[in-house]
């Protein structure tokens, strides 16, 4: 005689599903902790290489503004300190300015283009409203 069919309770059944479901999480935790801890060693050594080398960190940092910026239509929001370290500001003014005034969504142009005045036509005076 063999053995063909094993019924178990619905309620070992549950039980042994939310002891492995607890299992997957705990070691879900375990390798993200680690990673974690991973991550900041690397932070750490990064750091002490940064300390003895302040060009190194103004390159990385010019590096992760560049990465953030060269995605299109993505927007940084960066310290006025760190541009003035970077001596970005009067570049981010100048790249700014090269760039198209495109109309904001309601079709309104926020920063609209100076209009040109044209000399050969005499301006109409105004007229006073209380004459």
């Amino acid at each position: 005689m063999g053995i063909k069919d094993i019924i178990i309770p619905q309620t070992l059944a549950d039980a042994m599903s939310k002891e492995a479901q607890a299992e997957r999480e705990r070691r879900a935790r375990v390798i993200l902790g680690t990673a974690e801890t991973e991550i900041a060693h690397k932070f750490s050594d990064a750091s002490e290489q940064y300390k003895e080398n302040p060009v190194a960190l103004h390159l990385r940092g010019m590096n992760m503004l560049f990465e953030g910026l060269k995605e299109k239509g993505s927007m940084v929001i960066v310290p006025s300190s760190a541009l003035d370290s970077m001596n970005l500001g009067a570049i981010g003014g100048l790249v700014s300015l090269s760039r198209p005034v495109e109309p904001d969504s309601l079709g309104v142009n926020i920063n609209p283009a100076p209009t040109e005045v044209n000399s050969d036509t005499p301006e109409e005076p105004q007229s006073d409203p209380q004459e």
